[in-house]
Formats: structure tokens, sequence, C-alpha cells
């Protein structure tokens, strides 16, 4: 073989050689990236038992509402934020269900007790017909829970967007605060207070989301409070009536080469105290019925992010229904697939009001991270707590939240 042959045939083995190579390059470039998502979900707490209200001191609601508010005040969120943006920061998850977002609005003086009834809308024939709302027009922002979360997580580096599409706006009542001496005398004028109760998802800004989706539950809880409202004639009794509703919030998010739906909801709280079938329980299998219709009508894979007030005892010990509603849908409890709740209940509920005890007081779980994997096969699951320990409290004390967060990193093959 003379020279030229022997490189034309050097030229035509290169080239082979490169063409070879190509298809596998190719067949390796365009296969999908194994599927991973990594959520957290965290109820924020407002500060206080807002279910003092229904069960109110001496000097009545109006009372009652200014211990809310002073407590609330007291829980201090902005200090509680930095301890919720330290968990999240060290999760680094896509996405972020977050319940219980107050936004909290002030008026003073207030004009809900006002001589002239102007703060004050009747929902029938007064006087025959008592009933009564306080009008929703306080409007002097004291805490935006949402933003401050969002600046403690930008300080950290972190970019999240909250995605107003799949983050409603649930509960938004009004009633006035009175500080009382010992004998219910004034100690000074009301201030209204408003409380606009909020779910949102947040996800990392540098990801797409293709579809965001909304709404209040159908059924939600009533409430009714007696109360005295001012008249020419003096205070006279009436009948506060409001509804605190509660939402689920949606979106189909694309990781890498994947997309996920994920779906955040807060449950109502239901009541130890009565079967499943009644009060607040009935309001609250209403509400978990719901979540789970809608849960199996998007594509999974697929996950569920949220407080429900239920425990794995639900049905059995807890007449609280939503797990065992939920967990009759194609839905897995990812803690469970985790560990065994016999080695670790992962409980998720228990600091005190004031969350300043000086141990974890943390004694079921009720939040959680539901899932259908659909045609991902899970090979990672992990699954912890987030906020139950000490080191995670605030430099005056106080745990970040009266629940705990729950964050899941899965990782998938198809």
């Amino acid at each position: 073989m003379n020279q030229f042959h022997r490189l034309v045939c050097w030229a035509s083995c290169a080239l082979l050689s490169m063409l070879l190579a190509l298809p596998a390059s190719a067949a390796e470039n365009s296969k999908p990236r194994k599927a991973k998502i990594k959520a957290v979900t965290y109820n924020l707490y407002v500060g206080a038992d807002i279910f003092r209200v229904f069960n109110p001191p001496i000097c009545g609601p109006a009372q009652a509402v200014n211990d809310i508010h002073n407590i609330i005040q007291y829980t201090n969120f902005p200090e509680r934020a930095q301890a919720i943006a330290d968990q999240i920061m060290y999760e680094e998850p896509h996405v972020v269900g977050l319940q219980e977002v107050s936004l909290l609005r002030t008026q003073f003086p207030g004009n809900s007790l006002a001589p002239d009834g102007s703060g004050i809308e009747f929902l029938g024939d007064f006087p025959a017909d008592p009933e009564f709302i306080f009008k929703l027009d306080a409007s002097d922002v004291q805490y935006d829970f949402l933003q401050i979360l969002l600046d403690a997580l930008h300080a950290r580096g972190l970019d999240y967007v909250a995605i107003e599409g799949a983050s409603p706006v649930n509960a938004d009542v009004e009633f006035p605060a009175i500080e009382f001496d010992a004998a219910c005398n004034p100690l000074g004028l009301p201030t209204d207070v408003r409380l606009t109760d909020r779910d949102v998802i947040l996800v990392r800004a540098n990801l797409d989301v293709n579809v965001a989706l909304k709404n209040n539950f159908q059924v939600n809880a009533p409430i009714e409070v007696p109360t005295l409202i001012p008249t020419p004639a003096g205070l006279i009794p009436a009948l506060y009536v409001t509804e605190y509703s509660r939402g689920w919030g949606a979106i189909n998010v694309t990781i890498k080469d994947h997309s996920f739906w994920v779906v955040n909801a807060h449950l109502e709280v239901g009541d130890r105290l009565l079967p499943p079938s009644e009060g607040l329980n009935l309001v609250q299998a209403a509400q978990a019925l719901e979540l789970g219709q809608l849960a199996t009508s998007l594509q999974p894979p697929l996950l569920v992010l949220g407080d429900i007030n239920s425990s794995p005892a639900s049905l059995v010990t807890d007449p609280r229904p939503a797990y065992g509603i939920i967990m009759s849908f194609p839905l897995s409890d990812v803690w469970m697939l985790q560990r065994p709740a016999s080695k670790d209940p992962g409980y998720t509920f228990g600091q005190n009001e004031t969350v300043d005890n000086p141990e974890s007081l943390m004694f079921e779980r009720i939040d959680y991270v539901f899932a259908n994997f659909g045609d991902l096969v899970p090979k990672q699951v992990k699954a912890e707590v987030l906020g139950t320990d000490v080191s995670d409290k605030t430099p005056s004390g106080l745990w970040p939240s009266d629940h705990a967060g729950v964050g899941v990193k899965l990782g998938f093959e198809r």
C-alpha cells in the first residue's frame, strides 16, 4: 500500500470512528435527565390562638381580640421569619408551600364601634335581624408575612417568587380590639384589627411555571360571635356573622426535563370532641374530599403539600377525617415511604401559643407531603421535619412556628 492509500485509509478510519461515536454521544445527550424535586411545606403560624374570640374573657370579644393582637406582636413574626428562612436555605427546595401567610392591618382609632354605625354592615333588617359584619376597611399594614419572609430569603441570597395565580386569599375578617380595666371600663379608643389569611406557593425564580390555579374550598366554617354594638339607644346585643374561608393553590412547574404538579392547601382545624360527621369535622371532610378530587384530576407526577389538621390515626382514635379521606385517593404519604411511623412519628405540631416553651412540645403529625408518582419510580425518598431542634429557635427563644416544616427530596427513574 502506497502512502496515498495509507492516507486515505487513515482518514476513512478516523471518519468512521467519529461517526460511530456520534450516535452514542447524541443518545446520551438526548436521554432525559433523571427526575428530581425538592419541596417544603410550612405553616407560618399567625402568632396567636384566634379561637380565643369564641370563648372571650369577661369584657367580651373586643377584649379577646386585643389579647390576640398583643400575643401576635409578642410572637414576633419578623424574628421568626429569619429562623424559617434558615430552614428553607438548608433544604434548597424547588417549591415551597406556605400556610397562614397572614396580612395584619389596623386602623386607629377604629370605626367599627363608631356611634354613627359607619363601620358596621347589617345583613338583614335591624333590629329585627341583628346579624352584621364589621366593614373591611383597616388598611395600615402592620405585618405582611409574605413580604417579610421573601425579604429574609433574599438576604440569604435565595431568589424565590410568590406565584399569585396559585396563592388564594382565604378568610378576611375585621374586629375591634379594646383594652379594659378590671371593671371592664375601656382604657382607650378601639383599634380595628383586620386579619387576612393566605396560602402561598413559592418557586425558585429560575424555574418555569406552566400553569397556576387557585380557589377557595366550596365548604367553609361559619363564624358567629355574639357581641354588643352601638346604636343611638346605646349598646345592644347583636350577632357578628361571617365565614372562615380556606383554600388551595396548584402549579405545574418544570424542573430540568420534567414537569410536576404541586398543590398546596390548608384544611379546617376539625374537632377532637365531635364525631367525623359533625361540626368542624364535617367541614374538614368536605374540604379533604375536594382536595382529593383535585389531585386526582391532575396528571402525575404530583405532590400535595399542606397542613390538613388530621393525624394518621384519622377515623380510628382521631375523629378528624381528612387523613383517612385523602389516603383513599391514589396518593402516598411520603413520610411513610421513608420510614415506619413506629421508628419516628415525625410530629409537626404542638408548640405552645406563645412559641416560647423551652423544649419542643410537638405531639402529632398533621403537616404532610402526599404524592402520586405516575410512571416515575422513586429511587431516593428523603423526608424530615424542620424547626424542632432547640438550635432552630430565634435569639429571643421563640420557635420558628407552632408547626414544624416538612422537607422532602425525591429522585426518580422512569
